[in-house]
């Protein structure tokens, strides 16, 4: 019977009967319509029927049966077993692709250059990925962000969650249906998200690639509105699809509307109903009260009733209030007489009196109580009674006199105190003069008016054979390029301009042809095109010029001259770090020297301090004589600068413990700022038995930071993110210089918290892209050609050069003078590793294999975390830990990059540590 049941819900109705025939010996077409009955002849017709015809029929219902029948592939994803687990594992797969997406965005800066530089197994082998998700997570952010739909792939997050809660709930829905609309939602988004985004230099596409791509061809061959429009027509069709769904919102938002302003409605009118009845409830009261007051008659107390009050009183007086003490004021209860306008003349009407400073004297009880007490004369105030004097006032009376003595203030005195100077202990230091440096003749311009002329026809020419009239052009001649601006005609996209940059420079046979489109604040076209001969910039006239000495910058930093021969002048408490990077020989050096000098040009040693890093060893071996200047140290250290690489990571530790020290002294004093810190400070209003001290800015140079980050990685990595985040306010500012502008050397920390920028030239456009986020650099000419970049916006500046013979010069004149007794001292910096090892001597804070893996390392004399991995089948990160405590406890030295750790003790040292331990 169950085959017959399946098999009537699974044929069709001509296999139907058959079935039926089969089964039961009738045909279903023999049932009459009306009555439904079956007739008698059937089971006759069963027995005399042909036995061939017989067999043949019930070989044609089985093959029928088998060929309707489903397969075993549809009955298991039929399965509701199958849907059930289907559907939690989508809901689980959703869930982490949506963390793994979430902390991609707070952490996917940091792990970008990881990511798209390693595969999956690589990233996992290093274990430095930030994301919730791991390596796995972070490359599936990666590419579902950034490589994929951007904001959009959260969509597809959400179509996994629908699929697979129908699933779970085995709900009917339309399969195809819900993916179609999920993708078009997910691709509206990209393009829309995309194309707001376009201009935002972020580190993440937020549109993916996908967005970015489909609006760049939009731009280039649609133009802005184009791009609008196909953005406009998307989130109409999603409009449309969702129709329905919106009218049920809005109708259900209808219907909670009028249903709330019903039940605002009933509630007014009942309150209303209430007030009404409060006041006819009131308005009865009221008359009920009116009546009763009209019919009460005031009388006024018997002679009876006041000659009981009159002997209370007098008994009172006479026998119960003790006479007022000379160190008690006495104290006398008078009742309220309302004052007549007779009763005062001018003069005592504006007189005040207090307890201090007036005298009063009470009346006699008698002569108050004879009296009758609803009489409003029952006192009468005389002007003879008060009598005003300088030191005391008297009041005369019958029975007592009370003299009170005023007391006068002291004069206020007014301590003058002169405001602190810092430059006191040095009031004699003078600044370098000017004539320390070179004076250089002005060279005349490289590039004459033929030229000039020669340029613009050739720019006309190649734009007009790409059919791109122009109606004006205009030439600026720089120090190093001359820039032409160009007003395009009306209707001419900016696009097709900037794609013919390569052409433009092929016809002008210039190396290093810049196009700026548009030029920010004007509506022109920019075309910078290299000098043939390029015009040197001066130090001399950078920091000699009238810009530069009235400048009222906290710490002015003279670049350059723009293109404009403008004095380029930076403050960097505004930037407030700044990243340098350059290929070799193309400035960089000389530009951190013409930053330096500029600073030493206006800053008093007692204003500002340099802790300055050179790996190199060359670099700033000139400023070591400004020790006991400008310079900054450890206690302790004997080269003032710093070129040993683990030194630098104790030097910028002790920074970062200076950072909380100012931190801590702005809170003392409830200030934001080190600016308004140093003003209470210079008026006195800190005290220094408090800790409380001038604080000079600190600026701290670093060069061959790619260097640094080869030898010492995340040790100098930290320290820098931590000052780079929070030493503004407190006056520590940073700049970073690298001849290697790369993704592993300038991580995403490091370009999040360095928002001023200098490029150099470069050799490739990647790297500009790594320092400005945007091509550029590439195409620069070297020698000092650079681009500056502060809040988005870029400046073209011909850094100024400065000789090495200047900067001996500068630096002889500041040594020559009078210096502080040492140099700034820093913070002394303890590492982690001696703080603990105090603690691990206790024995219970140890790893388990602590004792095990100590003799390994020993007997083997091979200390590496690779091979603690492979002895004993731990993880990385516990093998990292056994490390870091047997460098703690002595056993090994610090780690040396790619090199195996140094073993420090023996065998016999090491059990005789063990047991200490135990």
């Amino acid at each position: 019977m169950l085959q017959i049941s399946r098999s009537l819900f699974t044929n069709t109705p001509m296999q139907h009967n058959n079935i039926v025939s089969d089964h039961f010996g009738f045909d279903p077409g023999m049932l009459d319509n009306d009555t439904a009955t079956i007739p008698s002849g059937t089971r006759e017709s069963e027995t005399t029927s042909e036995p061939v015809a017989e067999k043949k029929a019930t070989a044609t219902a089985k093959t029928q049966k088998k060929a309707a029948a489903p397969g075993r592939i549809v009955r298991f994803i039929r399965d509701r077993r199958t849907r059930i687990f289907t559907g939690i594992l989508l809901i689980c797969w959703a869930t982490f692709t949506l963390f793994s997406s979430i902390s991609y965005f707070t952490s996917g800066a940091e792990d970008q250059s990881l990511v798209t530089d390693n595969t999956i197994a690589q990233i996992a082998e290093r274990g430095t990925v930030n994301n919730s998700g791991g390596a796995f997570g972070a490359v599936l952010a990666h590419n579902a962000i950034s490589n994929g739909f951007g904001v959009g792939a959260l969509i597809l997050i959400a179509y996994f969650y629908i699929l697979g809660w129908y699933l779970l709930h085995n709900s009917r829905f339309s399969f195809w249906g819900l993916t179609s609309k999920s993708l078009i939602d997910a691709i509206t988004t990209s393009i829309v998200v995309g194309l707001a985004t376009y201009q935002l230099n972020s580190w993440v596409y937020w549109g993916g690639i996908h967005g970015y791509t489909v609006n760049s061809w939009l731009l280039a061959n649609a133009g802005v509105a184009g791009a609008i429009l196909v953005s406009a027509v998307l989130l109409a069709l999603v409009a449309c699809i969702y129709l329905n769904e919106l009218r049920l919102v809005y109708v259900a938002y209808r219907r909670r509307v009028n249903a709330h302003k019903a039940r605002l409605k009933e509630q007014r009118e009942k309150l209303e109903a209430e007030k009404r009845q409060v006041e006819e409830t009131l308005s009865k009261s009221n008359k009920e009260i009116d009546g009763d007051i009209n019919e009460d008659i005031i009388e006024r107390p018997s002679a009876q009733q006041q000659s009981a009050i009159v002997d209370f009183t007098e008994s009172f007086i006479g026998n119960d209030i003790p006479a007022p003490q000379e160190s008690e004021p006495a104290m006398v209860a008078v009742p309220y007489v309302e004052p007549n306008d007779s009763d005062f003349d001018n003069s005592s009407a504006t007189e005040t009196y207090t307890p201090e400073n007036d005298s009063i004297d009470a009346p006699n009880a008698s002569d108050v109580i004879s009296n009758d007490i609803y009489n409003d004369d029952a006192y009468n105030l005389n002007d003879n009674t008060i009598e005003n004097e300088s030191t005391e006032e008297t009041l005369d009376s019958d029975d007592s006199e009370l003299t009170i003595d005023v007391p006068q203030f002291d004069s206020e005195v007014h301590v003058s105190t002169e405001a602190y100077d810092p430059t006191a202990e040095l009031s004699r230091f003078h600044f370098p003069s000017i004539d320390l440096l070179n004076e250089i003749p002005e060279q005349q311009v490289s590039v004459d008016q033929q030229e000039m002329e020669e340029n613009k026809e050739r720019i006309k020419a190649t734009l007009a054979n790409y059919q791109i009239p122009i109606s004006h052009i205009k030439a600026t001649v720089g120090p190093t390029v001359t820039l032409y601006e160009i007003v395009p005609a009306e209707g001419v996209r900016i696009a097709k301009i900037k794609r013919l940059e390569d052409d433009i420079a092929l016809s002008l046979a210039a190396l290093g042809i810049r196009i700026i489109a548009p030029i920010p604040g004007k509506g022109t076209i920019g075309i910078e095109v290299p000098n043939k001969e390029a015009q040197m910039v001066p130090v001399r006239s950078i920091i000699g010029s009238r810009k530069f000495q009235e400048c009222k910058y906290d710490l002015p930093m003279a670049m350059g001259a723009t293109i404009s021969k403008d004095i380029f002048i930076a403050d960097l408490t505004k930037m407030p770090h700044v990243l340098v990077a350059g290929a070799t020989g193309q400035g960089k050096s000389v530009g951190l020297n013409v930053i330096i000098a500029s600073l030493l040009y206006k800053k008093h040693p007692s204003e500002l301090k340099f802790v300055l890093v050179d790996p190199k060893m060359v670099e700033f071996s000139l400023y070591s004589k400004l020790e006991k200047h400008y310079l900054a140290k450890l206690p302790g250290e004997e080269e003032p600068i710093i070129t040993d690489p683990m030194k630098v990571v104790a030097t910028l530790n002790s920074c970062c413990l200076e950072m909380d020290n100012r931190y801590a002294l702005l809170k003392e004093a409830n200030v934001r700022t080190i600016k308004e810190y140093n003003a209470k400070f210079i008026q006195r209003r800190l005290n220094p038995e408090k800790g409380h001290r001038y604080l000079p800015y600190i600026v701290m140079v670093v060069d061959e930071f790619g260097d640094l980050i080869m030898m010492a990685g995340k040790e100098v990595e930290q320290p820098i993110a931590r000052i780079a985040q929070k030493a503004r306010a407190v006056g520590m500012h940073m700049i970073l210089a690298t001849q290697r502008p790369s993704t592993n050397v300038i991580t995403g920390i490091i370009k999040a918290n360095f928002p001023g920028r200098i490029a150099f030239r470069v050799s490739q456009m990647v790297d500009s892209r790594t320092i400005l986020d945007r091509p550029g650099a590439n195409q620069l000419i070297g020698k000092g050609d650079m681009l500056f970049s502060f809040n988005g916006e870029i400046d073209r500046v011909q850094c100024a050069f400065i000789s090495t013979e200047e900067v001996e010069n500068i630096v002889e004149s500041i040594h020559e003078q009078i210096g502080y007794s040492e140099a700034y001292p820093l913070p002394e910096y303890i590492p982690d590793g001696d703080a603990v090892s105090g603690a691990l001597t206790q024995g219970n804070e140890h790893d388990p294999l602590f004792e095990e893996a100590a003799r390994f390392i020993v007997s083997s004399n091979t200390a590496s975390t690779s091979s603690l991995q492979r002895r004993y089948n731990i993880g990385y990160n516990r093998a990292g830990r056994l490390m870091d405590q047997m460098e703690a406890a002595g056993i090994v030295g610090p780690a040396s990059g790619a090199k195996p750790r140094q073993v420090l003790i023996d065998s016999l040292q090491l059990e005789r540590m063990l047991e200490i331990l135990s």
